[in-house]
């Protein structure tokens, strides 16, 4: 597996191959980021004024069922 980036430029710098400790901790990473953004956006939605969900096209409901989920969860 290579490591790559989103940015082109990003790759030019980037060895062709990666070790497997390196996958392991870039698989990680990748994980942890994504639990701490879900954390922080639904921290974010549970203090938001409930008259502001219509400007996300979210229901009550919506964004209950979403605040009520763990960072884990998808």
């Amino acid at each position: 597996m290579a490591l790559t980036f989103d940015h082109p430029a990003l790759n030019t710098h980037v060895p062709t191959r990666v070790s497997p400790v390196t996958q392991v901790l870039m698989s990680a990473a990748v994980i942890l980021a994504t639990w701490e953004t879900r954390a922080r956006t639904r921290a974010d939605l549970r203090a938001m004024e409930p008259s502001r969900y219509a400007d996300l096209g979210l229901t009550t409901a919506e964004v209950l069922r979403e605040v009520d989920k763990t960072f884990w969860q998808a």
